[in-house]
């Protein structure tokens, strides 16, 4: 929790309990220092920009995967000491390396999506970008910040220099303890003295072991020699400690100065990081409690919709509907004891202080003219006791807001006047009210006096409202009612606890027969504002329904604007692909006449062409897309070029215009069409054309089918069809082609795919993915 000093108001409130709510979502350090000290901005514009910062936060969580920033460690001082020119230890560069990784990814997620985040967009722009001295600090370091062998060849050799030179010294040193001289020794063990491998010798055989002697036992029987030979090979073993630890201290000082030319800017970034990590906990707790993003409007106001305290249990908090100085400069709210009345001035206090710190707040729906102040006197309203002391206390606070109030300043004051003669506390009331609102301020206040209730109704700019209270169980509903003041239902709760009759009774009597029909009337306001809110309420929800269901209507109708429009493409496509077929068909019997010049052969030639026309005719017609609105026809005449509606070719008129009908030449087709579907094709218009391959000085076709159905066929007429499919293919210029041979036996597949693999034609083919027909076709990719 945070231990930076709060305003008197924000402690009553217990903000500081929602700002370590919020640090919970946090999952950086700074990010999480952020939270814990953040305090409300006053400035309409400043809170604009971050209730926006956190919207768009929420926005990207709902869309895309955040990245998360956990790895990122607060290096800002080793950063700034780098660049001022300092060797920084293993540790502080991993985690240098580390982060500049995280801020990479954070900047990869949001580049490019400045159209719909600009701030966050502009925010991660002013991270560093340093891959290069971040793959070189992950790929020398480890996660505990020693140097890694693949650092530098150096020290891989230097390493691998001082692992030999242990081996050997320890194959020495264990040779005394397991050879001849085994005898020699105390025990059959060796040991260090200060950092020297050493054997413990018999005193008598002492001189039997050359060596340095570095310690003796107690009893003077032990000596600890260091044998001269292991001496050798100890100094050799230090001194390629020596060589690994002047490598490593090397690296490092390189890494540093790596690190030293972008210091500042690494700082910076890491600082920047801590921001967007609170801007996107702002998000988090939001969606967490379910809550919505502020609407901020203009002058000083609050409404609230749905709203639920923050640091209450959502399950059992009762929802409160407030608009708070809407139209008004105060709100007195009355009701019984344990009603809810501090709930929920809390309520409305903290989510002031929230918006204004740009968090999401536990509401369906929240519109803030941001406060320019917020001063707060709430006392414990479950305390038996109000001695002189505590008022003294309660008036001390507001003296302290009166004094500095400010137009636009929020008030909250829970009991105002409470604790000294009623008489005097309802007129001290009265004047703290009016003072406020002279002031330029907004106040909301609790109280049981009936005189306050009396002063709100009669007075300009004050409005009642009331906590609901249920008749039937004599308990609080914890719901607030607007416009009217409410009963205290004092008599009504003493009688709930088991106050005797004669009690009661006494004291109705002692009220007065005008207190009681006050009170009578009061709950008679107070039922018929609750009616009233429930009509309202319900009028609400029908209203809301009422706007989803012509939400869904209106997405219904685009959805089936959509499906018409795709509709009428693959209409379009279907027919491109049937005279595909038929030019195709056309295109073989005119290379047929040019082979055979024979009568006989024209003749067939001019039969065949007569049934294709026919049926290139009638599949146009069945295939015809779902007619569009009649439009004017154009006037066109004989030798136009013309477009016709649903095709993408251009063609040419073969004559004037008759009934309505246009007959148009296109590519090796002759049909007609309405002439509601012909517009002259303008010079400007780019006529989409393909590019055909030449063979023997003939172009084949302007375009062919992608696919080719052999299922059905036997082997040999199959493997006939398609040669000739994949030559026609490659000659009019497919990038790929569709072949449907079916599973069955897997004799057509098994053709299919052989004649492929020996086709010069083909660069490559596999079989086709489940949502294009799965094993029973062949996608072939042509040269």
């Amino acid at each position: 929790m945070s231990t930076d000093p709060l305003p008197h108001a924000y402690r009553v409130l217990e903000f500081d309990l929602v700002r370590s709510r919020v640090a919970e979502h946090c999952e950086t350090e700074m990010g999480h220092e952020l939270a814990e000290r953040v305090t409300p901005l006053f400035n309409p514009k400043g809170i604009e920009e971050l209730i926006a910062e956190t919207d768009e936060a929420s926005q990207l969580m709902d869309t895309d995967s955040v990245p998360s920033l956990g790895g990122l460690r607060d290096v800002r001082e080793a950063a700034r000491r780098a660049a001022k020119g300092g060797t920084l230890d293993g540790v502080s560069l991993y985690r240098i390396g580390v982060s500049l990784g995280v801020m990479r990814s954070l900047r990869t997620v949001l580049r490019g999506k400045s159209d719909g985040l600009p701030r966050l967009c502009a925010m991660v722009e002013e991270l560093p970008e340093a891959p290069k001295t971040e793959a070189r600090l992950i790929e020398s370091l480890d996660g505990d910040g020693e140097v890694r062998d693949e650092a530098s060849p150096a020290l891989a050799k230097a390493r691998q220099a001082k692992k030999q030179a242990a081996s050997r010294m320890l194959d020495r040193i264990q040779s005394y303890v397991s050879g001849k001289t085994r005898e020699w020794l105390s025990d059959a063990v060796y040991t260090t003295r200060e950092g020297r491998y050493v054997v413990p010798v018999k005193s008598e055989h002492r001189a039997k072991v050359r060596g340095i002697v570095h310690d003796s036992s107690a009893s003077g029987h032990t000596v600890y020699i260091e044998p001269d030979d292991v001496v050798q090979l100890g100094n050799a073993l230090r001194q390629a400690e020596g060589a690994e630890k002047a490598e490593i201290a090397r690296i490092l000082d390189e890494l540093s100065s790596r690190v030293g030319a972008d210091g500042d800017a690494i700082a910076h970034g890491v600082h920047k990081c801590g921001e967007i990590d609170f801007i996107f906990a702002k998000a988090r707790y939001g969606h967490a409690v379910n809550g919505c993003i502020p609407k901020i409007t203009g002058g000083h106001h609050l409404r609230i919709v749905e709203g639920r305290h923050p640091l209450l249990d959502p399950s059992i908090a009762v929802p409160l509907f407030i608009h708070l100085c809407d139209g008004h400069d105060g709100l007195l709210i009355t009701g019984p004891n344990t009603g809810g009345k501090t709930v929920s001035i809390k309520t409305v206090g903290l989510f002031v202080l929230m918006a204004q710190c740009g968090m999401m707040l536990p509401a369906r729906e929240v519109d803030l003219g941001p406060f320019t102040q917020v001063w707060a006197d709430i006392g414990d309203e479950q305390s038996l006791q109000q001695s002189l002391s505590t008022f003294s206390g309660h008036i001390r606070n507001i003296a302290n807001a009166l004094q500095q109030l400010v137009p636009g300043g929020l008030v909250l004051l829970d009991e105002v006047g409470a604790g000294t003669d009623p008489a005097e506390g309802s007129a001290l009331a009265k004047a703290i009210l009016l003072s406020i609102q002279e002031s330029g301020g907004k106040v909301m206040a609790s109280t049981h006096y009936g005189e306050l209730k009396i002063f709100a109704y009669n007075t300009p700019g004050f409005v009642n409202a009331a906590m609901e209270f249920d008749l039937k169980s004599l308990r609080p509903s914890y719901r607030l009612i607007m416009g009217a003041p409410g009963a205290s239902h004092a008599l009504r709760i003493a009688e709930r606890y088991g106050l005797p009759k004669a009690v009661l009774d006494r004291a109705r009597d002692t009220a007065g027969t005008q207190h009681q029909e006050v009170s009578a009337m009061l709950e008679r306001l107070e039922e018929a504002q609750k009616q009233a809110q429930r009509a309202q309420g319900q009028y609400d929800k029908i209203a809301h329904r009422l706007k989803q269901v012509e939400a869904e209507a209106e997405r219904k109708l685009a959805e089936a604007k959509e499906a018409k429009a795709k509709a009428r493409a693959h209409a379009a496509e279907t027919i491109e692909d049937t005279l595909r077929e038929l030019r195709l068909e056309a295109n073989e019997i005119f290379e047929t006449l040019k082979k055979d010049r024979r009568p006989e052969a024209f003749d067939q030639a001019r039969s065949k062409l007569k049934r294709l026309q026919e049926r290139g005719g009638s599949s146009a017609k069945g295939l015809k897309p779902e007619p569009m609105l009649e439009k004017a026809a154009a006037e066109v005449h004989k030798g136009d070029r013309v477009k016709i509606t649903g095709h993408t070719q251009v063609g040419t008129v073969l004559a004037e215009p008759r009934d309505g009908k246009v007959q148009v030449q296109m590519g090796m087709i002759k049909m007609s069409f309405p002439a509601s579907q012909v517009e002259r094709a303008d010079a400007e218009v780019a006529v989409p054309k393909a590019v055909y391959r030449e063979n023997l000085g003939l172009k084949k076709v302007q375009s062919a089918s992608i696919e080719l159905v052999m299922i059905k066929m036997r082997a040999e007429e199959a493997q006939e069809v398609l040669d000739r499919f994949l030559d026609d293919s490659i000659l009019a210029g497919l990038p790929n082609v569709r072949l449907v041979h079916g599973k069955g036996e897997g004799i057509l597949r098994k053709i299919t795919h052989e004649t492929l693999r020996r086709h010069r034609g083909v660069r490559s083919f596999r079989e086709a993915e489940p949502n294009e027909g799965g094993a029973g076709v062949t996608i072939a990719v042509l040269t």
